[in-house]
């Protein structure tokens, strides 16, 4: 990791530890679907900016690699959002990790800063910087948040999504 790519891995360091930390508490669920998607698209797309900004062309082991990481995102996340705990109270619906979720998260983050080392170590530029960071957290976070919506909607009654 360069120098100018190592405050970026810093912030989505930062982002994840925010994020793992609020959803470790009791949090409403809205009752939007926009309170699902924006947070983690807006990740996503800054991500691609990023990457797109600072290389314009992808190497093989490039593309394995980003695969690799949005695969390991995807999967963490339907992991992390079957484990999360849903609860209706005063007809309000509130969602939690709870220990499986974090140990879950943790284990997808240090896989995915592993494969940003060895991205690094192998000339892969693409994957070892903050831009394939954001948006493989930005999908892991997306997808963790579809299936608890998807669970609350499941397991509360009255729970639509308007």
């Amino acid at each position: 990791m360069s120098f100018g790519t190592l405050p970026n891995a810093l912030v989505v360091v930062a982002i994840a530890v925010v994020v793992i930390a609020r959803r470790l508490s009791w949090s409403e669920l809205e009752n939007s679907d926009a309170d699902v998607w924006r947070g983690p698209v807006l990740m996503i797309g800054v991500g691609i900016y990023q990457m797109y900004d600072k290389h314009l062309h992808l190497g093989v082991a490039d593309v394995v690699l980003l695969v690799t990481g949005a695969g390991v995102a995807l999967m963490a996340g339907v992991a992390t959002g079957r484990v999360a705990q849903v609860q209706r109270r005063a007809g309000k619906v509130f969602f939690r990790l709870g220990a499986p979720g974090l140990g879950i998260m943790v284990a997808y983050l240090v896989v995915r800063l592993g494969l940003a080392g060895l991205g690094h170590l192998i000339g892969a530029t693409v994957t070892s910087g903050g831009g394939s960071l954001l948006l493989t957290l930005g999908a892991n976070l997306l997808t963790q948040s579809l299936v608890i919506q998807s669970k609350a909607h499941t397991d509360a009654e009255e729970y639509t999504s308007t």
